[in-house]
């Protein structure tokens, strides 16, 4: 006969127990905010020191999916490489495994109500008397342990009332279908409550109150284990290339560790024995669950450890997107760098690629409709990430031997990348000085399009795959392009001088054509660059044209 009483004991205790774990886990957030941020900032500059982090963070916070969510957001901000945050995610594995050991050596252990309720009201006060500070949020997190253990003995109580009406031993033999049963049970758990915490404690509490055997427990787990993963997938929907990588960083190992541990469970269990045993721990079964969860994490660690730098320059072959693409080079050949010929040629095409990609950011962004904010924002990071690359390239050409001619032409690949890094930066904010500019009168306007039509014709001729016209000089361009825009300046501080335009929209209109005027100069001083570095790489030979060459005249 079913004990709804039981039942209804134990849907309490789990509200109890998430309630618990929500405030714990917002209280410590906001408690150590900065401190999460200090860590995953400069402390994973290693793999240990990553690994070692995200251990830390996850067991200050008590919430693997905070840390794998934080380490997300700094991977999409840029903040944090693949390399460093795939260890801080390998690190919360083992930082998770701290509730266990809570619940197995303090909720079990202890009489809960001679120190849970004094936390709850001590908590409690110390957020109504702390507000929104540090202190408040203590006291929410403190709260939050309290209710997080009164739970706890809650679930423990109804697990062994439901032990009695509820026959589960169709489904806790041996086999490795019981197990995936369990796995699936503690999957779809963690899914639901989007708390791995929340379906390890619930298993530690049914195997502590005798609803199930130690090994259909351990499965539930490892199943918790593997369903925390989904609030990772969750958080990189519409996230940069990285932030999925490492989403797919913890997918990847999750499942490896759950496998194994699947597969290994009797094996495992009899290591978890051993080492009770070797440290004359407690046998009861909620120490060897919150044991069997810190094993089978390490041992994923130690499982990835030699495949870690494999798997990361897999996944960032995977996810990658137009922007990636575009920013990678594709004329840099390092082997060309033994001949100057070669290595001057693929350091012009590069450039020449880089020009085409910052100023059609300029172009885009004086359409009649140009693109989102985002977008342009996106095409800078390309030009960013390529002008790093297309430096470092030089860099290396600068330290080989090369010709005089080349050597001395070394310095106008740095000041056209300058040149390319500045009309992106600009030309992505020039949709944001667009909206801020007022609607003038007709001849001033008039003005504005000649303008306009000036500089993205000027801009449209150094970018165009045809080669320039022999007749194009640099300084006819910039005359060209200041004649259009000295006439348009005064007609708009004629317009401010009258009162016809407010300063702030006059501020503004003139900032804008400013700032288009910057990108076309620098868009000319970068050609001119370019063409000094192609006058060079024109007096270069390649070795095998010049022997070639001297064998026909010696001929």
């Amino acid at each position: 006969m079913i004990d709804f009483n039981s039942i209804g004991q134990l849907m309490g205790g789990v509200g109890l127990f998430l309630l618990g774990m929500m405030l714990m886990t917002d209280g410590l957030k906001v408690a150590a905010g900065q401190t999460l941020k200090d860590i995953l900032e400069r402390w994973t500059d290693s793999a240990l020191r990553g690994l070692a982090s995200g251990t830390l963070l996850t067991a200050m916070v008590q919430s693997s999916s905070a840390v794998t969510v934080a380490a997300i957001g700094f991977v999409n901000a840029g903040m944090l490489t693949l390399e460093r945050s795939v260890w801080v995610i390998f690190g919360s594995n083992i930082g998770t495994t701290m509730t266990g050991w809570l619940v197995a050596l303090i909720g079990f252990k202890i009489k809960i109500e001679l120190f849970a309720l004094p936390m709850i009201g001590i908590g409690m006060l110390l957020k109504l008397t702390g507000g929104d500070s540090r202190r408040g949020a203590l006291g929410m997190a403190l709260a939050g342990f309290g209710l997080f253990f009164i739970g706890v003995s809650v679930l423990k109580d109804a697990f062994t009332g439901v032990a009695d009406t509820v026959d589960l031993s169709t489904f806790t033999g041996t086999s490795i279908l019981d197990y995936v049963i369990f796995v699936g049970i503690g999957f779809m758990m963690t899914v639901l409550t989007q708390s791995s915490s929340a379906a390890i404690s619930i298993a530690l509490a049914a195997a502590a109150g005798g609803m199930i055997p130690l090994e259909p427990a351990a499965a539930m787990v490892i199943g918790s284990n593997i369903g925390t993963t989904s609030t990772a997938m969750i958080a990189v929907i519409g996230a940069t290339p990285n932030a999925k990588r490492v989403a797919a960083s913890h997918v990847v190992f999750n499942l490896m560790t759950g496998v194994v541990a699947v597969a290994l469970l009797p094996v495992m269990l009899n290591m978890v024995d051993t080492v009770r045993d070797t440290f004359d721990m407690k046998t009861d079964v909620a120490t060897s669950l919150a044991l069997f969860h810190t094993v089978f994490n390490v041992l994923g660690v130690i499982l990835i450890f030699p495949v870690a730098h494999r798997l990361t320059q897999w996944l960032k072959k995977r996810f990658v997107s137009l922007e990636e693409d575009l920013g990678r080079p594709r004329f840099l050949d390092k082997t060309a760098l033994v001949v100057p010929a070669l290595a001057v040629e693929s350091l012009v095409m590069e450039l020449s690629r880089l020009q085409e990609i910052s100023v059609s950011i300029v172009t885009a962004a004086l359409d009649p409709v140009p693109p989102q904010h985002q977008k342009l924002r996106q095409r800078l990071g390309v030009v960013e990430k390529l002008s790093k690359s297309i430096g470092e390239y030089a860099r290396k050409m600068y330290q080989s031997e090369l010709p005089p001619s080349v050597s001395d032409a070394m310095m106008h690949p740095y000041r056209a990348l300058q040149h390319f890094e500045e009309i992106a930066r600009i030309g992505a904010e020039l949709p944001l000085r667009r909206a801020e500019r007022p609607a003038l009168d007709e001849e001033t306007e008039h003005l504005m399009d000649v303008y306009l039509s000036i500089v993205m014709g000027e801009l449209k001729i150094m970018t165009s795959p045809e080669p320039v016209p022999a007749e194009w000089k640099p300084k006819k361009a910039r005359i060209a392009m200041r004649d259009a825009y000295a006439p348009l300046k005064r007609a708009l501080l004629t317009l401010g001088s009258r009162g016809e335009l407010p300063f702030g929209q006059l501020e503004s209109s003139i900032q804008y054509i400013d700032h288009i005027h910057a990108c076309g100069v620098r868009a000319i001083k970068a050609e001119r660059r370019l063409r000094q570095i192609r006058d060079a790489a024109a007096e270069v030979e390649a070795p095998d044209e010049r022997d070639a060459e001297e064998s026909i005249d010696d001929a």
